[in-house]
């Protein structure tokens, strides 16, 4: 994404939130009694909070300048130009039985909530994967780093998946 202002990290974070609610969307496809991406999905200004499931969210959680090696700007300064690297993270959560009157919940019960979260899991994983290598997805960016997808502990009722990723975003210009 060729950078145009202060708005560019909410435009990747909105084109990153809707490939998500789609790859969601893709699950009741291949398992029609599984359910697809949650109504409450939004961008969320940093680590959304397990108030409420099911819900997808997703953040702009860093911006750093990706590490060069000397020469790799082709003679280039590094105060005149530099890479620009911006985490995503997207966070599905679902709810999980906690079970009753202090009893534990039923095996049956949780086994179909990790049905439903690994097939978010997956179809996160898979699905913004095959966008990307579709060039359906960053297109205006550089890399795409897949940092990796990894299950968020049960607690409270909620269960899921984060995935994180990096991709290269130029940066907008100014005249001063």
């Amino acid at each position: 994404m060729a950078g145009t202002g202060p708005e560019d990290l909410q435009a990747l974070a909105s084109e990153f939130l809707d490939a998500c609610v789609e790859a969601l969307d893709t699950i009741p496809t291949f398992s029609p009694g599984l359910g697809g991406a949650p109504e409450r999905s939004f961008i969320s200004p940093g680590q959304s909070a397990d108030d409420c499931c099911p819900q997808l969210t997703v953040w702009a959680q860093a911006v750093s300048e990706s590490p060069t090696s000397p020469g790799s700007f082709s003679g280039r300064s590094a105060t005149t130009s530099r890479i620009n690297v911006v985490t995503l993270v997207a966070r599905i959560i679902r709810c999980v039985d906690t079970g009753t009157d202090g009893s534990p919940p039923d095996p049956v019960d949780l086994d179909a909530s990790a049905d439903q979260i690994n097939a978010d899991g997956w179809a996160l994983w898979n699905h913004l994967f095959n966008m990307v290598r579709a060039d359906l997805l960053f297109t205006l960016c550089g890399e795409v780093f897949w940092d990796g997808l990894r299950s968020i502990t049960p607690s409270g009722g909620c269960g899921g998946y984060v995935l994180q990723l990096r991709v290269e975003l130029d940066g907008y210009e100014e005249s001063l």
